[in-house]
Formats: C-alpha cells, sequence, structure tokens
C-alpha cells in the first residue's frame, strides 16, 4: 500500500476507534461554539463524518497546504503549527476554518511575520485548481480533528 493510502486509512481507523470509546457521547455544543459548530456523538462537527476527515487528509498532504505547514501539520517555515488549540487567524470552530481555507490570508493579514508567503484562497497554488467546497469542508474537517484531537 502506498503511504498516502495508508495515512488514510490509519486516520479513519483512529477517528472511529476513539469515537467508540467515549464515556458518554453528546451531541450538546461545548459553551465556546455555536449552533452550527455542535459536536456530533463522535466528536467532529455536526455533519462530518470519519470519511470527510480522511478525505481531508488526502487533499491536506496532495495540495499545497503540507508545503506550508508542513507534512505532520507541526508548522514550517511559511505556515503555523494546526495541531495545537492555538489558532493564529481562527476561532478554532470547523466552520472558521472553513472561511479561512475559502478565503485565503493574503501577506498584510499575516499574524506571525516569520510567515512570509500568502495562504491563497481555496488553496490555488501555482497550477493547482481551486479547491471545492466539498473538499474545502474536508480538509476544514481533517485540520480540526487535528487541533481537537478528536475522540481523546
Amino acid at each position: 500500500m502506498n503511504s498516502s493510502l495508508n495515512r488514510i486509512i490509519l486516520t479513519a481507523s483512529a477517528v472511529v476507534i476513539s469515537a467508540a470509546c467515549h464515556k458518554a457521547p453528546s451531541t450538546a455544543a461545548s459553551p465556546s461554539m455555536g449552533g452550527a459548530a455542535a459536536r456530533a456523538s463522535n466528536g467532529l462537527p455536526a455533519g462530518v463524518t470519519a470519511r470527510t476527515v480522511a478525505l481531508g487528509d488526502s487533499l491536506f498532504h496532495a495540495r499545497s497546504c503540507a508545503r506550508c505547514h508542513g507534512a505532520d501539520a507541526k508548522g514550517a517555515q511559511n505556515g503555523p503549527n494546526l495541531t495545537t488549540a492555538t489558532h493564529l487567524h481562527v476561532n478554532g470552530t470547523y466552520d472558521d476554518f472553513v472561511r479561512l481555507i475559502t478565503s485565503g490570508v493574503p501577506v498584510d493579514s499575516i499574524q506571525d511575520k516569520s510567515h512570509r508567503i500568502a495562504m491563497q484562497p481555496r488553496g490555488a497554488n501555482g497550477n493547482q485548481t481551486p479547491l471545492t467546497d466539498e473538499q474545502i469542508r474536508a480538509v476544514a474537517a481533517y485540520v480540526y480533528s487535528l487541533s481537537h484531537k478528536v475522540g481523546g
């Protein structure tokens, strides 16, 4: 098997296994999250599945996301760490990750000035076509799962 397929299988398996280990699944939103960002019983935002997260993982690594944020998403020369609960340009909700990936981050809006390359709207870097709405939601789900340790 290739490493991309292994990564998808491992991510999907981890999300499913972790969700099964929850003591008491809750569909209530946490105090800091709005109704649209309510978490489903699997620890993911409502409407997001393990399959969506796995697709987002695949896209993150196939597109230019990993080039700036690192293959492990822990940050690199031109992109911040996406695995922590501290975020530079979003409030940490799934919907805000969708917003940011859709709109991008222009150079003059970058908060960490050690990062000097803009994040293009819809991930349209170089010769890559822009991400579709479905692809944006998948990448946002993957990044959300990294920073929220879904199921953990």
